[in-house]
C-alpha cells in the first residue's frame, strides 16, 4: 500500500512565509542508520524525535536527501518501505525524497539481504513517487521528469517545483558511484551497465530543463537536492567518482552560465559541512547535512536581499556528532 495522500485542500496546507520573509526549509538524510550495534529502535526513537523538531520549526517544506536505512540493514519491505513510510508520514508538512544507494543500489550485497536491486527500485518509486504531490502531512504539488518527459517516463523520482522567486529540483544521484558498473571488477551491482547509462542521461537532461525553467521563470536562485557526495575525492583523495563526472560537470556549467545564488543539498559522508566545490563556479554553493547517528536537519534560510543569501541552523540530537573525515 502507498502513502496515503490528504483530501485536495492541503495541498496549499503547509505553511508559507508571510510576504517579504525570507523561505525557510529543511534537509536532512542519511537515517536511522541501524548497524553498529545499538538498537534499531532507538535509532528509529532519535528520528522521530527530529520530526518533531523540523515540525516545530515549521519549514515551508522538508527534503530528504537519501539512505533511508544503513548499508548493513536487509532492504526488506518492512524496512524500505514500511519503516521509512511510518516516519515519513510524522512530517507535519510538505517532504519531498530523493533515494539513496542504501534503499536499492546496494541491496545486492549479502549484508543486505542480497535483493535485486531494479526490484527494490520499482517498488520504491511505487511507493514513494506516483503521485503529483510530494510526501508529508500536507502534500504541496511536484512536476516531476515522468510526466514532463516522454522521453523520461521512468524516472518519477525526479522533481521541481518553484517557492519564492526559487526553482527547486531533485536528481536521483545516489552515492556507490551512481551505481556505475565497476569495469567488470567485483563489486558492480547486478543490472548496472544497463541501469546506470539509462538513468545518468535522464539526470542531465532533467538538470538542464530545469535550468532551462529557471531562466525562464525569472528565478533568482536554484536549489538541487540529490544523495550522492560527488566531491568526496577531492576532500579525501580517494574513492571512485567515475559516475559522478557527468553530473559534476553538467552542473558546474549550467551554474556558471545561470550566475546567480545555486545551493547544492546532498548527504551521504554524514557530517556537517559547507564550501565552494567549483573554482570556476563560485556562485554554487555546497552543503552536505549530517546523518549515521548525527541525527540533525539543517534548516536553510533563503534571503535573496541580503550581501549573503543563506542562513544554516542545525536542529535535533547533537550528542553524536560525527566528525570531518574521510572514512
Amino acid at each position: 500500500m502507498r502513502l496515503s495522500l490528504l483530501p485536495l485542500l492541503l495541498l496549499f496546507a503547509a505553511p508559507a512565509p508571510a510576504a517579504g520573509e525570507p523561505l525557510r526549509f529543511a534537509a536532512f538524510g542519511d537515517m536511522p542508520y541501524c548497524n553498529r550495534g545499538t538498537p534499531c529502535e532507538a535509532e528509529v526513537t532519535r528520528v522521530e524525535q527530529l520530526t518533531e523538531a523540523i515540525n516545530a520549526a515549521r519549514p515551508a517544506f522538508s527534503i530528504f536527501l537519501g539512505d533511508t536505512k544503513a548499508g548493513g540493514e536487509a532492504c526488506s519491505d518492512a524496512i524500505i518501505l514500511d519503516r521509512t513510510a511510518a516516519w515519513f508520514n510524522r512530517i507535519r508538512g510538505a517532504l519531498v525524497y530523493t533515494p539513496g544507494d542504501n534503499e536499492w543500489t546496494d541491496c545486492w550485497q549479502p549484508r543486505a539481504g542480497g535483493f535485486d536491486p531494479a526490484e527494490r527500485l520499482a517498488l520504491l518509486r511505487a511507493r514513494f513517487f506516483s503521485a503529483p504531490v510530494s510526501l508529508g502531512q500536507a502534500p504541496m504539488p511536484l512536476r516531476r521528469q515522468s510526466d514532463l518527459d516522454p522521453a523520461f517516463r521512468v524516472y518519477p523520482e525526479n522533481v521541481r517545483w518553484q517557492r519564492d522567486g526559487i526553482t527547486f529540483l531533485t536528481l536521483h544521484v545516489p552515492g556507490s558511484d551512481n551505481n556505475r558498473p565497476q569495469d567488470g571488477r567485483p563489486g558492480t551491482p547486478p543490472g548496472a551497465a544497463r541501469e546506470y547509462p539509462a538513468r545518468n542521461a535522464a539526470n542531465l537532461a532533467w538538470l538542464r530543463q530545469g535550468f532551462a525553467a529557471a531562466s525562464s521563470a525569472g528565478s533568482r536562485a536554484i536549489v538541487v537536492a540529490m544523495q550522492a557526495d560527488m566531491y568526496y575525492r577531492d576532500r579525501c583523495g580517494r574513492g571512485t567518482v567515475a559516475g559522478h563526472v557527468d553530473t559534476r560537470n553538467a552542473l558546474a556549467a549550467a551554474a556558471r552560465d545561470f550566475g546567480r545564488p545555486v545551493l547544492l543539498l546532498h548527504g551521504d559522508s554524514h557530517f556537517w559541512l559547507r564550501d565552494k566545490p567549483v573554482p570556476e563556479a563560485p556562485n554554487l554553493t555546497r552543503v552536505m547535512v549530517p546523518g549515521d547517528g548525527d541525527t540533525r536537519a539543517v534548516v536553510v534560510t533563503i534571503d535573496l536581499e541580503a550581501a549573503e543569501p543563506y542562513r544554516f541552523e542545525l536542529i535535533g540530537l547533537a550528542d553524536r556528532p560525527a566528525p570531518p573525515g574521510c572514512s
